[in-house]
């Protein structure tokens, strides 16, 4: 994504299209919009009821997982082939982030619609000075924490939701119940270094950390990127670490052999352990994570200036995401909304999760959703912390601390030199 930002940088310097998009659809006529999705958001229904309800639309779906970016970043450079609508993961955005290729749906009205939205969703589809809306959020990725509560009784501590949550409400009293869990049950607390502690610290620790307001990397002059970086290697030191990077082969099997005592989760990944641990139904539960929450996941919608449906376009993407098409998707796809005006539906209210001791997984991520806070969608920090996950391993192997931090700062730096 580094080598495809810059791709997208020059490409913006070279070129700009100066074509205004109106639609020529002809006061009513039949209008085909192309759409570039990706696998996983779940609309194909309401895109079919979109266009049972408006027959003269057709929107022509081009799922691309693999060279998505990579086609949406070639066509916005060459000046033609882009769709009527794109997609972007909440990660990529500031990488797409130029007004000469987007449309600007404050033109549109969209910011009428801004107060159905969380703020920290919201944001990250504007402009730093609110003025440009790039997109439209989707679904949001609230994080919780995920636990085995057979692990937490191994150790003599109590298990319930409401105990766990306030047992690890801050990143301190993680670490100590760590070295409960460690001594009694003889399991580590946390996944490992990078997943289990260092993202979520970094998303937790302000909108501007990885970078500045003005953009100057500001990982060795903001404390609390070297903060998070000294508690990862603290939990690892201490033996409270699985060394099983979320997604890898062993975390999957740690699943299910109960290898951690804790997860830190969004609700798209509860299906993912479920998959993973069919053996540990009821043995999961979920409680609220330390220092609040931090959101992993999400999207938006973007409509390239190039399109010449531009109208029909934003008319459709404004439906889809609107409070009451992502409390339908909630139902019926699990998709977590990013309008909270819905979380007090029935439809959270009554959510139990069966797999996860009928947590109430509604509520609980209603809740944790409102205690997100800001991260920078200006600069591209996510490719900072992907080096991160390559170093921190490292860290988890035994490699001294803070020589993995040196030789990350070095390769930081190096890459934006490039």
């Amino acid at each position: 994504m580094a080598a495809a930002g810059m791709a997208l940088l020059i490409g913006l310097t070279a070129c700009s299209s100066k074509d205004s998009g109106s639609s020529d659809s002809g006061g009513g006529g039949n209008v085909t919009l192309t759409f570039w999705s990706i696998n996983g958001p779940g609309l194909d229904d309401l895109i079919k009821k979109y266009q049972n309800d408006h027959p003269n639309i057709k929107i022509d779906v081009q799922v691309d997982d693999k060279n998505r970016n990579e086609n949406l970043i070639t066509a916005l450079s060459a000046g033609s082939g882009v769709p009527d609508i794109a997609i972007t993961a909440v990660d990529d955005i500031p990488l797409l982030k130029n007004e000469d290729y987007w449309v600007n749906l404050k033109d549109f009205g969209a910011d009428k619609m801004g107060g159905d939205f969380l703020e920290t969703r919201w944001k990250q589809g504007t402009s730093a000075d609110g003025s440009f809306i790039y997109g439209i959020p989707t679904d949001s990725g609230p994080m919780a924490m995920a636990y085995r509560k057979d692990i937490f009784e191994a150790a003599g501590l109590a298990s319930d939701r409401e105990s766990v949550s306030k047992m690890v409400a801050t990143w301190d009293d993680y670490y100590n119940t760590g070295l409960i869990i460690k001594e009694k049950a003889n399991k580590p607390i946390a996944t490992d270094a990078y997943f289990g502690a260092f993202l979520p610290l970094i998303q937790q620790a302000g909108e501007y950390t990885i970078y500045d307001k003005d953009g100057n990397l500001s990982i060795e002059t903001n404390p609390a990127v070297k903060k998070a970086w000294d508690f990862a290697a603290k939990l690892s030191s201490a033996g409270l670490t699985a060394k099983q990077p979320d997604f890898s082969a062993d975390w999957n099997v740690g699943l299910d052999k109960g290898d951690f005592a804790t997860l830190f989760a969004p609700p798209w990944m509860l299906g993912i352990v479920r998959d993973n641990a069919p053996s540990a139904s009821g043995q999961w539960d979920i409680a609220m994570m330390p220092g609040g929450s931090a959101n992993w996941g999400g999207s938006f919608l973007l409509i390239p200036k190039q399109s010449k449906h531009q109208k029909e376009a934003y008319d459709f993407i404004s439906w889809v995401l609107a409070p009451a098409q992502q409390l339908e998707l909630y139902k019926t796809n699990g998709n977590f909304p990013s309008t909270p005006s819905v979380y007090s539906d029935d439809a959270f209210k009554t959510k139990k999760d069966a797999f996860y001791s009928d947590a109430p997984v509604g509520e609980i991520f209603a809740k944790a959703a409102e205690q997100v806070q800001p991260i920078d969608s200006i600069h591209n920090w996510a490719s900072v912390t992907t080096t991160a996950s390559n170093y921190l391993p490292k860290v988890d192997a035994g490699e001294d601390p803070e020589k993995t931090w040196a030789d990350f700062v070095k390769e930081v730096k190096a890459n934006l030199s490039k």
